[in-house]
């Protein structure tokens, strides 16, 4: 994310940025919260004493949850890609997500697990503030559906011996598990379904999954699909143009939504410049006015709350080391 912000910076300042008529350069501040809650409260009360424009962070929800009170009593409005849908409403209109929230995502594996015939569905939850509203989240849209969840456990988020867990979805005799935990649980979690004899069984993984790593390690499950709220650069017509600028600038490729910070950066730009004025306040109420275009998500505009309208989920599938996207819609 944070090559996306600074590639953002980059090319505002060498344009010639301006809010008001007067010239501003863009400064990133850069702090690592080191994916860890306190260090996180620490970070977020840093970047209130220091008096910044905005946030764009942090990435996991459980993370951004910890953060969100500091930047609502620091007056500095938040731009995020995490997912968790309770977020926005901590927040009380301080917080501006990038990307759709889990409630659009649980819709969309309810119904992908529709479309693989699973009457009986087990699910595998970290017990955070992603995975327990998740997993709650999917529950409620299968039951709209009127089927079953056979099986629902929350795990610690370091677990990796699932032993106990595999027995029960052995006996739960289950079309489909839903496992909305992330790639450093999978990989054991079907190593030992393997052993298990559960390779068959679909599996449905979420958007903490999507990493170079899951896709990358071995199939021990024979289908593997993800629903996911951060949509690759490839599948917007500007993401092409923007990962040979991305790459140009720091000879690798971007990881998980770098593009959408990238677009972040530009919406805040936007909107200042419309706003003529870097006041918070001021920031805020455009926020949820504006209609901004950004240069590879096409368009972003936030609802009074601060969720993203132009919000859409897309499933893939892991074929061949790459994730192969099926369908994608704003509905489900």
């Amino acid at each position: 994310m944070l090559n996306g912000v600074k590639l953002a910076a980059a090319e505002l300042n060498a344009a010639g940025f301006k809010i008001a008529g007067k010239p501003v350069r863009i400064e990133v501040v850069a702090l690592d919260d080191k994916g860890d809650k306190d260090v996180a409260k620490q970070v977020a009360q840093q970047f209130v004493d220091q008096k910044v424009t905005a946030v764009i962070g942090h990435l996991s929800s459980d993370v951004t949850e910890v953060a969100i009170p500091i930047y609502k009593a620091g007056s500095v409005p938040q731009l995020f890609t995490s997912s968790a849908a309770e977020l926005t409403k901590l927040a009380q209109g301080n917080t501006f997500r990038l990307v759709a929230n889990d409630a659009l995502q649980a819709k969309a594996i309810a119904n992908l697990t529709q479309t693989l015939n699973a009457s009986k569905v087990a699910i595998l939850y970290e017990e955070t503030a992603f995975g327990a509203p998740m997993s709650k989240d999917v529950t409620a849209a299968l039951k709209r559906q009127d089927r079953k969840v056979e099986l629902s456990e929350g795990v610690d988020n370091k677990r990796t011996d699932f032993a106990a867990f595999i027995a029960k979805l052995k006996a739960a005799h289950a079309d489909v598990l839903v496992a909305a935990v992330r790639d450093h649980q999978l990989i054991p979690l079907f190593q030992q379904m393997k052993a298990a004899g559960l390779s068959d069984l679909p599996v449905v993984a979420t958007s903490v999954a999507k990493t170079e790593k899951m896709v990358r390690a071995p199939a021990d499950v024979n289908a593997l699909f993800l629903t996911s709220s951060a949509l690759l650069p490839t599948e917007f017509p500007a993401g092409s143009e923007f990962l040979n600028r991305f790459r140009a600038a720091y000879k690798a490729d971007p990881v998980w939504a770098a593009h959408y910070a990238y677009d972040g950066v530009y919406v805040l730009a936007n909107t200042l410049k419309s706003a003529d004025s870097t006041d918070p306040s001021v920031l805020r109420a455009k926020l949820k006015t504006a209609d901004v275009v950004a240069p590879v998500t096409s368009y972003m505009r936030f609802d009074a709350d601060g969720e993203q309208r132009y919000g859409t989920i897309t499933v893939y599938r892991k074929r061949d080391s790459r994730w192969e996207a099926l369908m994608r819609s704003d509905k489900w």
